[in-house]
């Protein structure tokens, strides 16, 4: 694709800083700079491809800054068209008033993503590389964007062009039986195919099976402490966090609101979120902090339930999704006598005790939610998905398969369905990687972009 316009944008965050960067692209963008850094009556700079040039930026033939320059000649650039950086000082007034004289030369401010877009429609990424590229610039852990850049460096992309190599493959043999084997089909065909299959069918189910962990490496784990009031919710999220976030006291209700506190987990980033106690009342705040509660309930990756010591009163309702995982964690062991502490039940998958005072039994704690999420040190090494997209075609892909599967077993094998089967699964692949994307499927993906990029 040749643009007929050239973009400019910022690719720097807005705000003071030692430098900002101004970048356009499109078939005007050498000329429009040339044009920026020409002086009144003077000659107009070299700009050779790959090459950092010092110069001045005028605005109107006024000296403006000195900023140094570098020229990305087409198709060598990250969009596939000609690209130029401005690396100027990082005041905002400097910045905008770059931009509204390149726009006054001929360039128009970018759209979110446009210029990953662009890079997209010339061939430069596909579609799981440019989702990449957002996932890589809001990555919340050093995992997360190991993860982003192993897919912005195409070995998702591979893998999936490696799995659509297959399909066709036997694509091509079960049409050319049908084609050209008047009589009868090779006898060697539907055994090879459902070997194939399987084998395709079980990649397909490893790389679907990786979107939960791909997701919460990407976006974060929800982790939500609920309870009734008064069981140490806020003291078990400020011990889990080693901070002061929430406030504590011996006071039922304190906590009204549902309060935040990021913090990494073994590479995972996790939003641990403490609730209003959950109980039955009349009063409308203490409603409406039951009713947020719910809320987060309905969105948590985990729940953390907190009761006191067994023999206390325990009571509190609650509703979830039979997927969520959910761990029982009995707090205040600190308040139970040497004998009962020493006669509390061994710690199982589904419970266990500690202190939030105290800290006994956190790490146990901080050890179990990793299992309940299936965190592990090799979690960040592996090939994941990482967005509901991906995983949505994907899933459509292996049900081809899984189809195509079924109709071999057939007396009578239905090879003219199982073709259509394979298609429609190449199809779903075509479709992720953008080949035959829909135009506003990729319209979304591209606007969650920031506009620099």
């Amino acid at each position: 694709m040749v643009a007929a316009d050239t973009i400019v944008a910022t690719a720097t965050p807005y705000g003071v800083s030692g430098i900002a960067v101004v970048r356009l692209s499109g078939p005007a963008a050498q000329t429009i700079t040339s044009a920026l850094c020409t002086p009144e009556n003077g000659a107009a700079p070299t700009l050779p491809p790959r090459t950092a040039v010092l110069t001045v930026v005028h605005n109107q033939g006024i000296a403006l800054d000195e900023v140094v320059i570098t020229y990305f000649k087409a198709p060598g650039s990250y969009t596939g068209e000609d690209v130029v950086e401005i690396a100027c000082h990082g005041s905002p007034v400097i910045v905008e008033s770059i931009i509204a004289e390149t726009c006054r030369l001929g360039a128009r401010i970018a759209d979110p993503g446009e210029f990953t877009r662009r890079a997209f429609l010339n061939g430069k990424l596909d579609l799981v590389q440019a989702e990449s590229v957002a996932g890589l610039i809001q990555s919340k852990s050093v995992e997360s964007s190991q993860l982003n850049l192993r897919l912005l460096r195409g070995q998702l992309s591979e893998r999936l062009f490696d799995l659509r190599d297959k399909i066709i493959s036997l694509l091509t043999e079960v049409e050319f039986e049908l084609d050209f084997s008047e009589d009868e089909l090779n006898p060697d065909l539907l055994p090879r195919a459902k070997n194939i299959l399987n084998a395709l069918v079980k990649n397909f189910q490893t790389l679907i099976d990786s979107y939960q962990q791909g997701k919460l490496l990407s976006r974060g784990a929800n982790v939500v402490i609920i309870g009734a009031p008064n069981v140490g919710k806020s003291t078990l999220l400020n011990a889990l966090t080693n901070s002061d976030r929430a406030i504590v006291s011996a006071t039922p209700g304190t906590t009204r609101d549902t309060i935040d506190y990021p913090l990494i987990l073994a590479g995972v980033p996790i939003n641990l979120v403490d609730t209003a106690g959950l109980q039955q009342s009349t009063e409308e705040i203490e409603l409406e902090g039951i009713r947020r509660t719910h809320i987060r309930i309905e969105a948590a990756d985990l729940l953390l339930a907190v009761y006191e010591p067994p023999g206390f009163n325990q009571s509190f309702d609650f509703n979830y999704r039979p997927s969520v995982p959910l761990l029982n964690v009995y707090n205040k062991i600190d308040t139970l006598s040497t004998d009962k502490r020493r006669n509390l039940p061994t710690d199982d998958e589904g419970q266990l005790y500690i202190s939030a005072k105290t800290g006994d039994g956190l790490d146990r704690l901080k050890t179990r939610i990793k299992s309940a999420m299936q965190i592990s040190s090799s979690t960040s090494d592996e090939l994941m998905l990482t967005s509901a997209r991906q995983f949505q075609a994907l899933s459509v892909c292996e049900s081809n398969l899984k189809q195509a599967t079924v109709l071999l077993q057939s007396p009578a094998v239905a090879f003219e369905l199982v073709s259509v089967e394979l298609r429609e699964a190449i199809d779903a692949i075509d479709r992720l990687l953008g080949k035959t994307t829909a135009d506003d499927i990729i319209n979304n993906i591209f606007s969650n972009f920031c506009v620099g990029k």
